[in-house]
């Protein structure tokens, strides 16, 4: 009873270490704005963007005295993209722009790396030389997105609730005597392990920009469970086959007149 007690029990303990990851949500990454000798620069805050992804960075420049938006005719504007190493990885030192709406396309090759970037604007009067200065920072994901609340609340009653599934399937293996019930229980067992692996796998790729080998982790146990659900794919066809055969053999037996409790002592030989 006592090794019973204990396999339980490590059983659960490595179930809540290892099988569900309580994230939470994490604060967004505030913009700093300077702004001075005259120009404003006004730019959509960016918080997140995708991995990869090619995003286009708008913003509009305007007179601080008047409140006059100002286009390219009137002030030159560049800008630098710095990652988390202090590294330029974008520069543009001559912005385009359409009337007063100035844009610079940035392709997702220079976003391949997750964690934090810089992002900064200098424009400058062409008549008068007063300038304005505006940079921010914002982190990039696989998701492109923040991890709040609502969807830490949401992964983690998800990913509780598979584990109930599995505890349970876990110990109906060793409770239910019947072998067909076993086996249909080591299944559900199995396929609640890959879908919680690959959740974690997709969960952690998407937000985490740091830890990445937790990533690596989920990500191997998701191919070695699916992997392994291979074998036992040809083993249930060659089980259900030798049942079928096992059934059809003992039906004949008995329609020849044979006691079932014979047949299948002569179809088990």
């Amino acid at each position: 009873m006592f090794n019973k007690k204990f396999l339980y029990s490590m059983i659960l303990m490595f179930c809540l270490i290892t099988m569900i990851s309580m994230v939470s949500a994490v604060p967004p990454v505030q913009s700093t704005i300077v702004a001075e000798d005259g120009l404003e620069i006004e730019v959509p805050i960016v918080n997140y963007l995708q991995q990869d992804a090619d995003y286009t960075f708008r913003f509009r420049v305007y007179n601080a005295s008047n409140n006059a938006f100002l286009n390219k005719a009137e002030v030159n504007c560049s800008m630098g993209i710095v990652n988390k190493h202090g590294d330029y990885i974008f520069q543009k030192p001559d912005v385009d722009a359409t009337g007063y709406k100035f844009a610079v396309v940035v392709s997702g090759g220079n976003f391949t790396e997750l964690g934090s970037y810089h992002q900064g604007i200098n424009c400058y009067h062409l008549e008068t030389g007063v300038g304005g200065v505006k940079t921010q920072a914002f982190e990039v994901n696989g998701f492109g997105e923040q991890l709040d609340t609502a969807h830490s609340l949401k992964f983690n009653s998800a990913m509780l609730f598979i584990m109930i599934l599995w505890l349970c399937s876990l110990f109906g293996i060793f409770y239910v005597d019947d072998y067909k019930g076993k086996f249909a229980l080591y299944w559900i067992c199995h396929v609640l392990f890959v879908v919680e692996t690959f959740c974690m796998w997709q969960f952690n790729a998407g937000y985490t920009t740091t830890f990445m080998g937790m990533v690596g982790i989920w990500k191997i146990l998701f191919y070695v469970s699916t992997i392994a659900m291979f074998p036992m794919v040809l083993l249930s066809i060659a089980w259900i086959f030798y049942i079928h055969t096992m059934n059809d053999t003992i039906k004949g037996f008995m329609d020849r007149g044979m006691d079932e409790n014979v047949a299948i002592r002569r179809a088990s030989k």
